[in-house]
């Protein structure tokens, strides 16, 4: 291993961070994009339209809680405890369009994230702060947009056809968030981290020698 000295100047990388990405194969979901990732290099990539996620802050049993939905997953071979959200484009062809465009995708997404507080979660108003955008990795492109949401009215949810009978609302406290998060019954990851991370800027997270 080299260590660098302190005062030594570090060399520049030849790693392209704004590539441009050829689609190899496209499928329903998932595109291949192949990439020059360094000058004569060819990077490839499985690429998902992006997605949000809502912390959706209440109170329950005079403590913070979260409106949270209990879905039935295949991936989680039963009903999973989550985080409301969903899609930030439809389609494949809406995000190759966006990459094309060169426009931040920040407002984008933040109207994503409203359109799915209002169906899935049944919340109407509210102040929608972004706070993460989580990636999967370098070879997996699927980032997924996490905004705070206060303020926000509770009502119906307006699930599509398809969607009605496997999402429910539910309120859980800091407590029970805390003993699913234990219990690994929050099945998505990025979001059991988020969630790990909001109980803890809380106060709900304490170590003790």
């Amino acid at each position: 291993m080299c260590i660098m000295d302190k005062n030594e100047t570090p060399k520049p990388s030849s790693l392209e961070m704004k590539p441009k990405f050829e689609i190899a194969y496209k499928g329903k979901m998932f595109e291949i994009v192949t990439f020059e990732g360094k000058p004569g290099v060819k990077f490839e990539a499985a690429v998902r339209a992006p997605g949000v996620r809502l912390i959706i802050e209440t109170e329950k049993d005079g403590m913070k809680a979260l409106l949270m939905t209990k879905e039935l997953r295949r991936e989680a071979g039963g009903y999973d405890f989550r985080l409301p959200g969903g899609k930030v484009f439809d389609t494949l062809d809406q995000l190759d369009e966006h990459r094309k465009s060169g426009t931040d995708i920040a407002g984008i997404a933040q109207r994503a994230a409203e359109k799915e507080g209002k169906e899935e979660a049944g919340i109407s108003g509210g102040d929608y702060q972004p706070l993460e955008v989580s990636k999967a990795g370098a070879s997996v492109e699927w980032d997924l947009h996490y905004f705070k949401v206060t303020g926000a009215k509770f009502g119906e949810q307006e699930l599509e056809e398809a969607e009605q009978g496997d999402i429910d609302t539910i309120v859980l406290s800091a407590k029970e968030i805390f003993e699913k998060l234990s219990k690994r019954e929050i099945k998505e990851g990025r979001s059991a981290d988020m969630l790990w991370s909001w109980l803890n800027s809380n106060g709900f997270i304490k170590f003790e020698r």
